[in-house]
C-alpha cells in the first residue's frame, strides 16, 4: 500500500528539499498534489479530494518519521460508511 506514493516522494525529495524543506507534502499515485503548512491541512485535502482512497502525507525533511493518524492506524476510513459506527450498547 502507498509504494507509489512512496518511491515518487523518495525520488523527489532533494528537489522538494531545495525550496520546500519542513513542509508537508500531499502525494497521490506518482502526483505531488501540494504542499502544506500542517498535517491537517493536508490531510484534510487529501481527505477532500480522494475520501476513503489511500494517499501519503509526509513532512519533506531528510528523516523520516511515520505520522501517525489514529483513523488509519485502527482502519476507520475503510470502514463502511453506509452503516453506521457501532456505538456503546445499552444496558436496562
Amino acid at each position: 500500500m502507498l509504494e507509489q506514493e512512496r518511491d515518487f516522494y523518495d525520488a523527489h525529495l532533494q528537489e522538494w528539499l531545495g525550496n520546500s524543506a519542513g513542509r508537508i507534502a500531499l502525494v497521490k499515485d506518482r502526483e505531488l498534489i501540494g504542499l502544506f503548512d500542517t498535517v491537517e491541512d493536508a490531510i484534510k485535502e487529501g481527505g477532500r479530494r480522494y475520501g476513503t482512497q489511500s494517499f501519503l502525507v509526509r513532512r519533506v525533511e531528510n528523516r523520516q518519521e511515520p505520522i501517525k493518524i489514529p483513523a488509519l492506524m485502527f482502519g476507520l476510513l475503510n470502514a463502511d460508511s453506509q452503516r453506521p459506527a457501532p456505538g456503546p450498547s445499552a444496558t436496562a
